[in-house]
């Protein structure tokens, strides 16, 4: 079926699925050159001119809880909800998301910082949209996911393995971040050890490939559409990472790439 025929026959069964869908997919475009040229305004880069503020860690809760959450009504909604596979992905979705929600926030260093509100209302409607499309589509939209054989496909394969992969570079590049400094201690540092030997954003890296791998086992539109969201977002934003380190770190490894080691 053209792609024109499936979006039309899309808009008119799953109206606000559709709508939301294409949402995602023109941010990532929109946030891609807009961040290329403009640093997102966190930690490091957190400047004035953004508008009101408030506390990183409860902004952090309040823009990244609608993914978990909106993911679980829409999931659990379904009768399909307790097959084998969509529970392994609502499973992967989940160990991501709810740490990154309610666990992550409380670890993070400059907690007490301020963040501008813009970006957490920005982020707060992207997840609402993330969680929900990727929940009705794997319940609802892919009768692929509904077998055991899907299993032992070459897709779910793949997936796990990127997905578990990814996950572990990030986890791991995150504590990495944590304990670089010691308790009363600020300013920056730079980090070593991991995948900071190869890359300046080890922690960007994991989550594309996490989300990549995601994709790769659900295989619906929405799974790939948040992988490519994903990209668009943060390769950029290691741009500036990696420009920031190289002005304010004169020894900055020269041979340490930005994102994907010897390549980029």
């Amino acid at each position: 079926m053209p792609i024109t025929e499936a979006f039309s026959e899309s808009l008119q069964t799953h109206p606000l699925y559709t709508w939301a869908v294409l949402g995602i997919v023109v941010l990532g475009i929109v946030s891609f050159f807009l961040l290329l040229f403009i640093s997102a305004p966190y930690g490091r880069h957190l400047r004035p001119g953004w508008g009101p503020t408030i506390n990183a860690t409860a902004l952090w809760v309040i823009m990244e809880a609608p993914s978990p959450i909106s993911f679980a009504v829409v999931y659990f909604a379904s009768d399909n909800a307790f097959e084998t596979v969509p529970l392994i992905l609502c499973g992967m979705y989940m160990l991501h998301y709810v740490y990154r929600s309610f666990i992550y926030p409380f670890r993070m260093r400059g907690g007490h910082k301020e963040k501008p509100i813009l970006t957490g209302a920005l982020a707060f409607a992207f997840n609402a949209a993330n969680g929900s499309t990727n929940a009705f589509a794997i319940t609802e939209l892919a009768p692929h996911l509904l077998s055991t054989n899907w299993l032992t496909s070459w897709q779910f394969i793949v997936g796990i393995v990127l997905f578990t992969s990814g996950y572990l570079i990030n986890q791991h590049s995150d504590a990495i971040l944590r304990n670089l400094r010691k308790p009363g201690e600020s300013g920056y540092k730079v980090p070593h050890g991991g995948f900071y030997r190869w890359v300046t954003s080890p922690n960007y890296l994991g989550e594309i490939v996490e989300w990549i791998g995601f994709a790769f086992a659900a295989w619906t539109v929405p799974a790939w559409v948040f992988a490519w969201f994903t990209a668009t977002n943060l390769v950029p934003r290691a741009f500036s990472n990696h420009r920031w380190y190289q002005e304010h770190f004169s020894d900055y490894p020269k041979n340490r790439r930005i994102i994907i080691p010897f390549v980029l």
